[in-house]
C-alpha cells in the first residue's frame, strides 16, 4: 500500500463517521415521542416521553378489567393486564414512532407518537 492509498482509506473513514454522526444527531434533535393510550378508541392520556424523569405506573380500568402502563424515559408498556392471554404485556417496551400494542379484552391501546409517523412503511414487522 503506498502512502496515497493509506490516505485515501483515511479520509473515507472519517467522512463516513462524521456522516453518520451528523445523521444521528439530526435525528434526534428537538424530536417529541409521545406515548398514547386509548380506552375504548377514546384517547385519555397523551404523555411527553422524552419528559419523563422518573418511572411511574398508571392503571387503567375498564369495567371489572384494569391493564398497568409503566411510562418510563423515551418508553412506555404494558406491565399488568386482567386478559388472559397477555399478549400486550408480551410486546415489551415501545419506544419507536409508529410501535403499538393493544389489549383485544380490555380494549386498551397504547401507541408511541412521533416525528415521521405514517410518512414511510414500516421497518419492523412482528
Amino acid at each position: 500500500m503506498t502512502k496515497w492509498d493509506k490516505i485515501l482509506i483515511t479520509t473515507i473513514i472519517v467522512i463516513s463517521l462524521i456522516s453518520i454522526g451528523g445523521i444521528t444527531y439530526y435525528k434526534s434533535k428537538g424530536q417529541d415521542l409521545y406515548g398514547i393510550i386509548e380506552v375504548d378508541g377514546e384517547e385519555i392520556k397523551n404523555i411527553n416521553l422524552l419528559e419523563v424523569e422518573k418511572p411511574y405506573t398508571i392503571k387503567i380500568e375498564n369495567g371489572v378489567n384494569y391493564n398497568i402502563v409503566e411510562v418510563s424515559s423515551g418508553s412506555i408498556r404494558f406491565i399488568e393486564a386482567t386478559c388472559p392471554d397477555k399478549d400486550c404485556i408480551r410486546i415489551g417496551k415501545l419506544d419507536s414512532p409508529g410501535e403499538i400494542s393493544v389489549c383485544l379484552p380490555n380494549n386498551t391501546t397504547i401507541r408511541v407518537s412521533g416525528p415521521g409517523v405514517g410518512e414511510d412503511l414500516d421497518s419492523k414487522t412482528y
